[in-house]
């Protein structure tokens, strides 16, 4: 308990000693260094930007990441560091423990991790994907918590006495971010190497650094493309609107129930006069419920970048909307336009038996709002309508059918070859085992939100031979 105490003190010092006028502008050019390309892509202004990462709970974490880089640097033009500065100058107000860390932090990097091994609570085995090396094990509480095996970190490792733990600052990131920033690495590692290599030319005589230093010092000048890829992928998430989605039509997509009152003795008359007409299908010999068919089997082009979406009769024939007779008849369509038509239709069938129509609109948006918030109700009042060892029992059957078949079908993130095709080369297994871990780290975190056991998937890895190449810089 102690420890953490010197250690928050220590922090919370710095954090002052950063607003004194000497060194404020110099934390606020780290902070723009990180966040003015990421704003920049995504066009917003700064207020906006402070509001979506404020929304994004990651506010918090973001400042420890900036913040710790801001510390790590040597500033110009006088190429001062601001922890040798206040250790210097009010070193004798921190613990042993208090300075050690603040030091750690002045000579840390960070660096891109995956975790290949996790006990929650306690520590997790990690890689350093920028940096390579042995597997290193972690010990951190709270920061394992939520982790799984596959997920992939940003994170400032420190090392004490051979025990290595977290700084404040762990950054997570999406599989599609990790992969998108290693790649940003590789190509500004080389600019990097060439500019050292200028650099130890003009001066002979001084020791060049080892490659161990040289990385380091590369991730030191590299810190803001971590934060500026993981901010472009989470903006852009929050900023993009959903795709417009029409069916087959071409209408918006508009879930509409139109509601039309009508008299209980009168019910055996409407059904008769449904049986009757060609546009409507029964659903089945004791439904009272009845399929529209479609007037016109026109297919209108979808809109750029957006979505088709139709309901249709086994799988094949489009329908136009479907009937329901309890108490009322209920006509559910998928567009204002539909909902338009099938009332003048059902006015023209039905005359005098039914009373006027009320209608009841929700756009895609409101339905996945509506979903949302009863997935979060479920989660408050757990329903327990099936037992979960007989849940997980079935969604692991429905993913082991699912798995046995795609081995042998063309993945597109493989090029299109099947795994038992790319898993043959050495290109093509370093492709199998990255899209092996995608799944299982996606199943992983399911299981994991599901309270459930997750799907053992090592039987692929054997079946693929790969069990041997879980290192994907193999």
């Amino acid at each position: 308990m102690g420890k953490r105490h010197d250690i928050d003190k220590a922090v919370r010092n710095m954090k002052n000693w950063a607003d004194r006028s000497e060194w404020s502008d110099e934390l606020s050019i780290v902070f723009d260094a990180h966040f003015a390309a990421a704003r920049k892509h995504v066009d917003i202004s700064p207020e906006e930007f402070h509001q979506n990462i404020v929304e994004s709970d990651y506010g918090g974490m973001l400042f420890g990441i900036v913040f710790e880089d801001f510390l790590s640097r040597n500033l110009s033009p006088s190429n001062k560091n601001i922890v040798d500065d206040y250790l210097a100058r009010r070193g004798w107000r921190e613990s042993v423990v208090g300075r050690r860390y603040l030091q750690q932090l002045r000579n840390s990097v960070l660096s891109l991790y995956e975790v290949i091994q996790v006990s929650p609570g306690k520590h997790c085995e990690l890689t350093d994907l920028v940096r390579g090396g042995k597997a290193i094990r972690v010990y951190e509480n709270m920061g394992t918590l939520n982790m799984v095996k596959w997920d992939r970190i940003a994170a400032r490792v420190l090392n004490t006495n051979g025990k290595c733990s977290f700084s404040g600052g762990i950054l997570p990131f999406t599989h599609e971010a990790s992969q998108e920033l290693l790649s940003a690495l590789t190509k500004s590692r080389k600019n990097f190497r060439r500019r050292r290599s200028r650099i130890s030319a003009t001066n002979p005589k001084a020791n060049p650094p080892s490659p161990e230093s040289l990385d380091d010092l590369f991730l030191r000048d590299a810190c803001p493309a971590f934060t500026s890829v993981w901010l472009v992928h989470i903006l852009e998430q929050m900023q993009a609107p959903l795709p417009e989605i029409v069916n087959r039509d071409g209408a918006s997509l508009v879930f509409c129930e139109t509601r039309f009152p009508i008299l209980t003795e009168k019910a055996a008359d409407i059904a008769g006069r449904l049986d009757a007409a060609t546009e409507w299908k029964r659903s089945g010999p004791q439904e009272d419920a009845w399929i529209w068919l479609p007037e016109s089997n026109a297919i209108r082009e979808k809109p750029p970048g957006g979505m088709a979406f139709d309901t249709s009769l086994e799988g094949q024939r489009p329908i136009s909307g479907t009937l329901e007779l309890k108490d009322v008849l209920t006509l559910f369509t998928n567009s204002l336009e539909r909902a338009e038509r099938g009332t003048d239709v059902l006015r023209e069938l039905l005359d005098n038996l039914i009373g006027p129509a009320l209608s009841m609109l929700q756009t895609p948006e409101q339905l996945m709002t509506a979903k949302s918030q009863q997935d979060t109700d479920r989660k408050r009042e757990p329903t327990n309508t099936i037992d979960s060892r007989i849940e997980a029992e079935i969604v692991h059957n429905t993913l082991d059918q699912h798995y046995r078949q795609v081995l042998d079908e063309p993945i597109p993130a493989l090029g299109n070859k099947t795994p038992r095709q790319s898993a043959r080369s050495k290109p093509g297994r370093r492709k199998v085992i990255e899209w092996l871990k995608y799944l299982e780290n996606n199943e992983l975190r399911r299981a994991a939100e599901a309270g459930q056991e997750p799907y053992d998937s090592s039987w692929m890895w054997n079946e693929l031979k790969l069990t041997s190449l879980t290192d994907v810089s193999e």
